[in-house]
């Protein structure tokens, strides 16, 4: 009988990737996916640790999975993956028991040999051991979630030790892949037909092999077959008019600008150990500004309110800068202290209540800034890769622009399914404060049929 397995993902997509890796691996040792939790031989919960509340998540998750393996009289294997794992280790045990494996962040290539260890009776098995090299993962290996879009992990950790944050303790310092790594499986997911990849990283800008990311971004761009290119996260300090430069000049570069700003205030932002000024990064926003100037692009960033010692004027410095820069989307938070990291020593001065205020009066602001850039772009005339077919629904495709706008798209021709897979043109029709709804433009379905001939 086929033993299956399931991966439920939390966090980032540098962990959703590794959870195409772990699903990879577990193929290859004849596993079989399934979407029922009570089939699963083996259950692996692949977690995030950049909230305590996320982490306080995985263990109440793990109560639930508790008793799934009690009604298998425990015959099931339980594993804990990610970044929790990494920065817990074997401590999970203590708290969880009933779990069989522990595997860190840098030790994805282990998880066979620790499931064959539990299988032979040898009990319990954990590896957070930190591989240099663990950004090397074969690439034919992973059992990709999407069949037009694929990600590729081009450097992992971080250098930065900002403050507030875990990464660089739970994915070490920064490692770039070869370019000709890179490349090479850019060009493989190209030929299996992906028109899309998703390149990953802690801080991509900071990529460097014997290239840097601007040339990495170009030579991507010459790939046959891709056509959009995205890219998640920069870091404010790094990005220069070199990768500004490749948005305006390279047409599969996506120009949806993720620049994290975290607070609007240049002392917070020197608490947070940032390495930038609110005036520097305001040089940065107009630099994208003037250098894209008549080209569709979206900016969205990060914030986090209620930073040990931020005062009210402070954290009203962070709502100014939401209205001087413009956002497309933020993702904000509240602070949350993290175990290891340089801000412990401040403590969590700021009541919870205060945080969740000023979360409230941020979000707020933002909400406000967004419906109004949402409402600019009805009547506008855009192009989407259609990932999403919705059968009966009267907006039965659905996609990205080049700049990460979701649209919903009606389409009264045919068959929607034809669709899928292909750059299509659509006309904006309505706004909503997180999506866009258009439909076809003149010729985008002739175009959809004309490739569906080719394709066939």
């Amino acid at each position: 009988m086929t033993k299956q397995y399931y991966i439920e993902t939390w966090g980032c997509q540098m962990n959703e990737h590794d959870s195409e890796k772990l699903a990879g691996l577990l193929q290859t040792m004849g596993y079989q996916p399934t979407h029922k939790v009570e089939d699963a031989d083996v259950y692996l919960l692949n977690t995030c640790t950049i909230r305590e509340k996320a982490e306080e998540k995985v263990f109440s998750r793990l109560g639930v999975l508790r008793r799934e393996k009690e009604k298998r009289k425990g015959d099931m294997i339980i594993g804990v993956a990610g970044c929790v794992a990494q920065q817990n280790g074997a401590q999970i045990f203590n708290r969880a028991p009933f779990v069989d494996l522990v595997v860190g962040t840098q030790a994805l290539n282990s998880l066979p040999q620790m499931i064959e260890g539990i299988q032979s009776q040898q009990g319990r098995q954990c590896d957070v051991d930190k591989d240099p090299d663990n950004h090397l993962f074969p690439v034919h290996v992973p059992v990709r979630n999407s069949s037009v879009r694929g990600r590729i992990t081009i450097m992992e950790g971080c250098n930065n030790f900002c403050t507030y944050c875990i990464v660089p303790f739970t994915r070490g310092k920064e490692r770039s892949r070869p370019v000709e790594h890179i490349l090479e499986e850019a060009q493989m997911l190209a030929d299996k037909g992906f028109v899309e990849i998703e390149l990953l990283g802690q801080n991509v800008n900071s990529y460097y092999s014997t290239v840097n990311f601007a040339t990495l971004l170009r030579r991507l761009n010459a790939i046959e077959g891709l056509q959009v290119v995205r890219y998640v996260s920069p870091h404010p300090k790094d990005f220069d008019q070199d990768v500004i430069d490749t948005l305006r000049d390279c047409q599969k570069i996506a120009t949806n600008i993720h620049l994290p700003a975290q607070s609007g205030n240049s002392r917070i932002l020197k608490r947070m150990g940032r390495e930038y000024t609110r005036e520097l990064y305001l040089e940065k926003v107009a630099m994208i500004q003037n250098t894209l100037k008549g080209i569709s692009y979206s900016l969205t960033s990060d914030f986090i309110v209620g930073f040990p010692g931020e005062k009210e004027h402070e954290f009203w410095d962070t709502v100014t800068l939401l209205e001087q820069v413009g956002y497309d989307r933020i993702f904000s938070f509240t602070y949350s202290p993290r175990p290891g990291t340089g801000a412990i020593k401040h403590g969590d001065p700021i009541p919870l209540e205060e945080k969740q205020r000023r979360l409230r009066i941020l979000q707020e602001h933002q909400l406000n800034i967004q419906s109004q850039r949402m409402q600019n772009r009805i009547g506008s005339q855009t192009t989407i890769l259609v990932e999403t077919i919705k059968p009966g629904d009267s907006y039965p495709l659905a996609g990205r622009t080049r700049d990460n706008l979701l649209v919903h798209v009606a389409s009264e021709v045919g068959s929607p399914e034809r669709f899928y897979g292909q750059m299509v043109a659509v006309e904006i029709v309505d706004a909503g404060v997180h999506t866009l709804r258009g439909r076809l433009a003149e010729g985008a379905s002739d175009l959809a049929d004309a490739h569906s001939v080719v394709s066939a």
